[in-house]
């Protein structure tokens, strides 16, 4: 998980499925704005569509695994499968907040 990074950025979504597009944006703005590290996060029930149609959330996980394997910044986090609810981008936040640094800066 984190350790020393300052610059990190937060990419959730549903991930349904991961494609070139998320990885091609997720590059450009760790290049552009100097990240260290971009967090693809699945949202397990996203509150804004109905899950029913969607990938389960542990196969989209592993989708994003596959995907950002052996890409230099990228990294995946579980913490929207872990708790229970909607995925609100506040709570992820927050959690992120509370595991990294001080003057660690989100993004």
């Amino acid at each position: 998980m984190p350790g020393k990074y300052h610059r990190i950025g937060l990419f959730g979504g549903t991930f349904d499925p991961i494609h070139r597009g998320h990885l091609k944006v997720a590059r450009e703005v760790r290049e552009k704005i100097h990240l260290e590290r971009i967090y693809f996060i699945p949202a397990a029930q996203p509150p804004h569509k109905p899950t029913h149609h969607l990938a389960g959330a542990r196969d989209r996980m592993e989708m994003i695994r596959l995907a950002v394997s052996g890409r230099a910044g990228f990294a995946v986090s579980d913490v929207e499968l872990k708790r229970s609810g909607p995925s609100y981008t506040v709570d992820t936040i927050g959690y992120f907040k509370s595991i990294l640094p001080e003057e660690t800066e989100l993004f």
